[in-house]
């Protein structure tokens, strides 16, 4: 995991090709004592990682960002806002290499678009 308890999720859907999950942030979680502490902010870089890591272990491989296709941050994510979804969709495009789209929000609010290619990390 990308910070000890940082988050935590649970997989809320799932069908071929796409899971749904619920992420909750750990507000209280020391990245952000130093990370805007008066107001403070979800790097997006923490976010990108929980996207990769969520996959990572729903298929069990151990998945780096090969390609940014393109990566929005749409709307600031403060952590106390805790709670938000990411749907995740996924495609084997050749061997140990993922096409991933992936969005995380929250009651309409967009936060995250991801599209691009992860592959196997040895």
């Amino acid at each position: 995991m990308l910070l000890e308890n940082f988050y935590k999720y649970t997989i809320t859907a799932q069908k071929e090709g796409e899971i749904c999950s619920l992420i909750e942030i750990n507000k209280e979680h020391a990245v952000f004592h130093g990370h805007f502490p008066e107001f403070p902010v979800v790097p997006g870089v923490c976010q990108v990682l929980m996207v990769k890591e969520i996959i990572s272990k729903f298929l069990n491989i151990n998945l780096q960002l090969k390609t940014a296709k393109s990566i929005k941050f749409l709307s600031v994510l403060n952590p106390k806002q805790n709670k938000i979804q990411a749907t995740i969709s996924y495609s084997k495009e050749e061997e140990n290499v993922f096409k991933i789209n992936a969005i995380l929000y929250f009651e309409g609010q967009n936060y995250l678009k991801l599209k691009g290619e992860f592959c196997e990390r040895k």
